[in-house]
């Protein structure tokens, strides 16, 4: 996920721009203090683009579910131990539920009365197999981005080359992504 969000900051200078004035305004350059439950949730900006990025290009691309006994949905009648595959590509960039859904668009997340449009946001699964570890994934993350962005300037060696991913049966894995890192002024 975070060579994901690298990949998409680094080809929208836009949206980096802004992270940097959230992360700076936060931070008053102190490249060393520790971030706390505050920062966190100052770090709007930096937990939009999180968001984004896992809606425009999700880690978990399927998510399976499996009927335990008969099951009619849609008219149809589906026997026990029927396996459904949910493309969650598909369902994240939908026309019907997201403006611009192929658009890179962090400031979707950003108006306190936007809520995605219901199941057409799985980030971290949905219902009663919804994260158990969502909430301390979503701290990891935008963190680590101001941790590492606060005091490193990273780029793209090619900002041409497209990111490459492997996918296994369940995830996406960013298998090589080159970048150029040094200290920010």
């Amino acid at each position: 996920m975070l060579s994901l969000i690298v990949y998409y900051i680094a080809h929208n200078p836009d949206v980096k721009r802004k992270m940097l004035k959230e992360i700076d305004s936060i931070f008053q350059g102190d490249k060393m203090r520790p971030i706390t439950k505050d920062d966190f949730y100052n770090l709007g900006y930096c937990e939009a683009i999180v968001k984004e990025v896992a809606r425009i290009h999700p880690v978990v691309h399927l998510l399976s579910r499996c009927f335990d006994k008969p099951s009619k949905i849609a008219k149809y009648h589906w026997p026990a131990d029927t396996v459904f595959l949910v493309n969650l590509k598909a369902i994240h960039n939908n026309d019907d539920d997201w403006e611009e859904p192929n658009k890179f668009n962090p400031d979707r997340w950003m108006d306190e009365n936007f809520e995605p449009k219901k199941n057409s946001f799985f980030m971290f699964g949905g219902g009663l197999r919804l994260c158990p570890g969502r909430k301390l994934a979503t701290i990891g993350l935008v963190c680590l981005m101001a941790l590492l962005f606060r005091k490193y300037e990273i780029d793209l060696a090619d900002m041409n080359a497209p990111i490459k991913t492997t996918s296994g049966r369940v995830m996406i894995l960013s298998v090589d992504l080159l970048v150029e890192i040094r200290l920010r002024n």
